[in-house]
């Protein structure tokens, strides 16, 4: 009999029962089933479970199959006497009590038709717990609470809730200069803590202990800013919102300057950005224009997202690399997630190639491919200045042209694509009249791409 305990995703234990048969001789008759046992030992922790799973067999059929530990209330017996099958699959999930003690025995015991019998004793053992509780909900550095004058207080309202993989205790919230120090006791692998706290002006540490069973601490801390309501421009539903980067001026660039934002709920849009150093900075629009509905964060608090042109201050991205954003504006927040590049992210030749340029004929390639960092591609031409018509770009492989990067765009936003099958389809265009050096940028990783003038 094969026998195979396995803690979810935790415990890997097999357990094998094997008796071989050889024959049907006399001299076999009186040989007891056969036992197997890989590993003698599992660890395991209060509220696990265990999946025992396996497979028996004996040439002269099965009577039962019995798990037992007295010590932990288990006693399963399959019971195989009317059947007598010579092969038995079987699965039994064992949960360990809350209580459990530990340093006990799991006896297995086989049992023939013809009443013999093997057993083995696998040892339960306790596994220490070295993982500390996750804080599920992110708060920001700084919090923003509105002080309401009529009310003479600035209502904050928590709610944080949290995790861990085996058993929480107690989640710990302080305030000192309230004088708050609660402890809340939690059971249970999620927690979760509601409470509305009301403050006067001023700025207001905060510390959350969330404590496990096993002692294991996660502290979250931030501070709670309460000022007199910000003014904020009114803002509506935008079909499309844009994302720049408020390091650099918005007539520096041709094209791509404003990077779409997607729709995907009542006030929110989410975006991607490639951040090209520390303490990158970011606004966001709501139309292609730096004048208009502009988007950043409170001057006071880092946290708070609002619409008021000339008054808020840009989103920093302290790391560089690759970027998820997403805002709410309804809710005034925002929230940034690094993004890796899949392995199958395209890394092979790019060329450029449109009309409007010196360096090649409309719809030539340059002599030189683009050159490549990392995910980026980058090319210097020189435009037109008298071109007449709509200028026209994109990318594509040298060999080959199997591959090229397309773009697309409509009322609720705009791209590039790859075409990998020539499907065919569109290419950026931009209306200019610069006559000058440019630098042209795909970057493969978020596909997107940028046209900017040369200035030094």
């Amino acid at each position: 009999m094969k026998n195979i305990l396995s803690r979810f995703g935790k415990i890997s234990l097999l357990l094998a029962l094997i008796y071989f048969v050889v024959g049907c001789d006399d001299d076999k008759e009186d040989v007891a089933p056969g036992l197997y046992v890989m590993s003698d030992e599992i660890e395991t922790f209060p509220g696990d479970t265990v999946l025992v799973s396996g497979t028996a067999s004996n040439y002269v059929g099965l009577e039962s199959v019995t798990l037992s530990c007295e010590q932990w209330g288990i006693h399963k017996v399959y019971e195989l006497g009317g059947q007598k099958p010579k092969v038995f699959n079987y699965d039994y999930q064992l949960i360990v009590p809350k209580n459990a003690s530990f340093e006990e025995y799991l006896l297995i015991t086989i049992r023939d038709v013809d009443g013999r019998e093997s057993k083995k004793n696998v040892l339960l053992t306790y596994v220490a717990d070295m993982e500390s509780p996750i804080m599920q909900t992110q708060l920001p550095s700084r919090i923003a609470v509105d002080f309401d004058a009529a009310a003479n207080k600035g209502s904050w309202n928590l709610n944080v809730k949290f995790t861990d993989d085996r058993e929480l205790k107690d989640i710990r919230l302080q305030i000192p200069s309230m004088q708050i120090d609660e402890t809340v006791k939690v059971t249970g692998r999620n927690g979760e803590l509601k409470r509305t706290i009301d403050f006067t002006t001023g700025e207001f540490p905060v510390t959350l202990t969330i404590t496990d069973a096993g002692g294991n601490e996660t502290v979250v801390t931030t501070t709670v800013v309460v000022m007199l309501a910000e003014e904020e421009d009114p803002f509506e539903d935008y079909p499309v919102m844009w994302v720049v980067n408020a390091s650099e001026k918005a007539d520096d660039y041709l094209d791509g300057y404003y990077a779409p934002m997607t729709r995907k709920g009542e006030y929110q849009y989410e975006g991607k950005i490639y951040a090209d150093k520390a303490n990158f900075q970011i606004y966001f629009t709501a139309e292609k224009t730096m004048d208009g509905d502009l988007f950043g964060v409170s001057p006071y608090v880092n946290s708070k997202l609002m619409n008021n042109n000339g008054y808020v201050v840009p989103v920093t991205v302290a790391e560089s690399g690759y970027y998820g954003v997403w805002i709410d504006l309804q809710a005034h927040t925002y929230s940034m997630w690094k993004l890796e590049p899949s392995a199958t992210t395209y890394t092979g030749s790019l060329t450029v190639s449109g009309c409007g340029f010196s360096d090649f004929a409309d719809w030539g390639t340059p002599a030189t491919e683009m050159a490549r960092n990392g995910y980026r591609y980058t090319s210097t031409l020189h435009q037109i200045g008298s071109y007449s018509s709509t200028r026209q770009y994109y990318a594509a492989r040298v060999s080959d042209w199997g591959y090229v990067l397309r773009y697309w765009g409509d009322a609720t936003g705009c791209g590039w694509w790859e075409d990998t099958t020539s499907a065919g389809g569109g290419v950026g265009s931009y209306v200019s009249d610069y006559d000058g050096a440019v630098q042209i940028t795909f970057d493969t990783a978020i596909l997107w791409a940028t046209i900017k003038k040369v200035t030094e």
